[in-house]
């Protein structure tokens, strides 16, 4: 099980670049944890799914959409533990959740990211592979988030 309660979960230090001059995390840094996690994320499934090539650029997706609700600073050197999963299939799009919690398990941000499969070579959009469907319900055992966030 993760901290989060989310299924697949990655741990980030604070480092002094993120912070600002206030102190505490940026809140642009925060989307920055949320590529970090979705792209290890989405490597996996895709590869262990089949539809990832040799490079993580071949990742067949472009974002269309993201959100975060800030709740608590992150400070210097804390762990934070940052969580995600895949909430809803569309036929080309698909929705990601996140979950940041500090060391303290206070609960620091949460966001959602909209995602469409994309072929960049012919520039269009392209229906999710059951493969990759499959893989996920088999992964995420059935998993919704108890009350987003």
């Amino acid at each position: 099980m993760t901290n989060t309660t989310y299924p697949y979960e990655i741990n980030l230090e604070v480092a002094f670049r993120d912070i600002d001059a206030m102190g505490h995390v940026n809140n642009a840094v925060f989307f920055a944890y949320f590529e970090t996690v979705r792209i290890k994320y989405l490597g996996e499934l895709m590869e262990k799914s089949g539809l990832l090539g040799t490079e993580l650029l071949d990742l067949p997706l472009i974002l269309v959409e993201a959100s975060c609700t800030y709740k608590s600073p992150a400070l210097l050197t804390e762990v934070l533990h940052v969580g995600t999963g895949i909430s809803r299939f569309g036929t080309k799009s698909f929705d990601m959740l996140y979950r940041i919690q500090g060391e303290d398990n206070r609960l620091i941000a949460y966001g959602r990211t909209v995602q469409v499969m994309y072929d960049y070579i012919t520039r269009s959009a392209f229906s999710i592979p059951d493969s990759l469907r499959t893989y996920v319900e088999e992964y995420q055992r059935g998993w919704q988030p108890a009350g987003y966030p």
